[in-house]
């Protein structure tokens, strides 16, 4: 059993937090957990799956404080979480500089969703902005997270609003950084 699909299940905030830690030692791979009613999370570093690669959350009601929880997830030295999906949640500004810090030295982490999330702000799509191409000075651009591959904070359409113009720079910088992952020299990882 490599995928663990408990969606529209009312597991709540404490049934995701007991199976997630029964899953240290399970080879899932990836656990969707879609719709269950969930808010916090508490992950304990001792208790990490090991073989977790995907992460589906989506529509559930993770705030800031189920932030500071996935943070320790990413944070993880062995982390071997790829993909982190937080579509329709309740995660604002607080929540998205939580995650945008915890990803600075992440290397596994390619793709994170936090579409749908009406709480966040322009300040939270600058965060995360800086995360993938921090302009604030040679050394801050070559710190700036080139592992992420996808980053999808908004709806990218309609008008040319100061928002649809950060999601698109956040593309850009994604692509630019995709283009370049195997060059380690401009990727500033040699």
């Amino acid at each position: 059993l490599k995928v663990l699909d408990l969606g529209s299940n009312n597991l709540q905030s404490e049934g995701f937090n007991v199976m997630f830690r029964a899953l240290h030692d399970n080879p899932i791979e990836c656990l969707r957990c879609n719709r269950c009613g969930i808010e916090s999370i508490e992950i304990d570093s001792d208790h990490i799956p090991k073989h977790l690669t995907g992460l589906y959350l989506d529509g559930n009601n993770i705030n800031t404080d189920g932030c500071r929880g996935l943070a320790k997830l990413l944070q993880g030295g062995d982390s071997t979480l790829t993909e982190l999906y937080l579509y329709g949640n309740k995660i604002g500004d607080d929540g998205v500089e939580i995650l945008v810090n915890a990803l600075q030295n992440n290397t596994s982490l390619a793709d994170l969703s936090l579409k749908g999330n009406n709480e966040i702000s322009i300040e939270g799509m600058k965060a995360c902005l800086r995360l993938v191409n921090d302009i604030a000075g040679i050394k801050a651009t070559l710190q700036s997270n080139h592992t992420m591959k996808y980053l999808d904070v908004k709806e990218a359409y309609g008008l040319l609003t100061p928002v649809v113009k950060i999601q698109l720079q956040i593309s850009d910088s994604l692509e630019i950084n995709h283009d370049y992952e195997d060059d380690l020299e401009v990727a500033g990882k040699e």
